[in-house]
């Protein structure tokens, strides 16, 4: 039997879905796995509330290179470019 491996460990279901999703969109084998226990009793927190994300492990190196490619963008360090909606009844300068 083979032992699939852990890309990503979270908290978060919707995270962990969004992560299991974006791999197998690239092809890789993904599956999200709880302690089912915690699943039943809704337990975020601690051992129980724990989520991975796994992959076989022929895919192990690339689901971690993709990953590790899909960092979030950053937002600016300036408000110059946000434009601002004025009341339609104002006058505008």
């Amino acid at each position: 039997m083979t032992e699939w491996m852990v890309v990503c460990t979270t908290f978060n279901s919707a995270e962990a879905e969004i992560v299991a999703s974006r791999l197998r969109a690239e092809g890789i084998r993904a599956l999200v796995q709880q302690e089912p226990a915690g699943r039943v009793l809704g337990i975020t927190v601690g051992a129980l509330g724990e989520i991975k994300v796994v992959v076989h492990p022929d895919d192990y190196e690339q689901a971690l290179d993709i990953l590790e490619d899909t960092e979030p963008e950053t937002l600016p360090d300036t408000t110059d470019k946000i434009v601002y909606r004025s009341d339609e009844n104002e006058p505008h300068e």
